[in-house]
């Protein structure tokens, strides 16, 4: 499911509100990576910048965003934490911004904006360190795509197998590829049905604080029934070689 380029949507009009402040759900996608956090920790795509507070307590921390209103935002948000304006596609930048390598990149519902997912996959192993980790969370399921990801400026959803196809051809060794969140998969199939207007609406911030107080215990008892076959979200785990 491919958006025109005319349609590719950047920083605060990519995402809700409300997820910012979505405490429960951050901690939980967060903690599917923390055995694989440490040393040197880049963020890539930092969006509303609020993970940060969540990834910094796992060794030195970088955000960066292609999008320079996001990231002027987080500096003023976290002032006391690292940030950059960075284009993951230019692999020039990505080599400046880290010349001696990281040992963990952080992607969080960023590749699903970038038609070419693959280049921007392959420059993130560039600058890993042998041992480093690839930990990637993307929109999962192509049946699920509806207005929402439209107004997000989503170019698609992923399944496991797309993944497994582009990181094979990396220096990887994949070590996790699975789906998570299916009560939330649900959720986002019923906006399907109300079809919403507007990605910040009251109802759909509404939607989420629901979602982020009362659903994620839910959420997370019945998801590893759902694991190897649907879910909201894709988790992504890889080792550089």
């Amino acid at each position: 499911m491919i958006s025109s380029p005319s349609t590719l949507k950047t920083g605060a009009e990519t995402y809700s509100s409300a997820i910012a402040d979505a405490h429960n759900y951050m901690a939980w996608l967060v903690d599917q990576f923390s055995e694989y956090l440490h040393g040197r920790i880049l963020e890539v795509g930092i969006g509303h910048g609020s993970y940060c507070a969540l990834l910094r307590k796992h060794g030195d921390y970088l955000g960066i965003d292609h999008d320079a209103a996001s990231v002027a935002h987080a500096k003023v948000r976290f002032p006391d934490i690292a940030f950059a304006q960075c284009d993951i596609l230019k692999s020039e930048s990505l080599a400046a911004i880290a010349p001696k390598g990281v040992d963990a990149v952080v992607s969080i519902n960023v590749l699903e904006h970038i038609e070419d997912d693959e280049k921007a996959i392959a420059n993130l192993v560039n600058v890993i360190r042998p041992g480093g980790h690839l930990l990637i969370s993307v929109p999962a399921m192509a049946a699920l795509y509806n207005d929402l990801d439209r107004l997000a400026g989503h170019c698609r959803r992923y399944d496991t197998s797309r993944l497994r196809e582009i990181l094979q051809r990396q220096p990887v060794d994949l070590l996790r590829v699975n789906y998570m969140n299916a009560v939330g998969a649900v959720g986002w199939w019923m906006n399907s049905i109300t079809r919403p207007k507007s990605l910040n609406s009251d109802a759909i911030n509404r939607q989420i604080r629901f979602f982020d107080r009362y659903v994620i215990p839910l959420s997370k008892s019945v998801d590893p029934l759902f694991r190897s076959f649907f879910g909201q979200s894709v988790i992504c785990i890889a080792r550089r070689k």
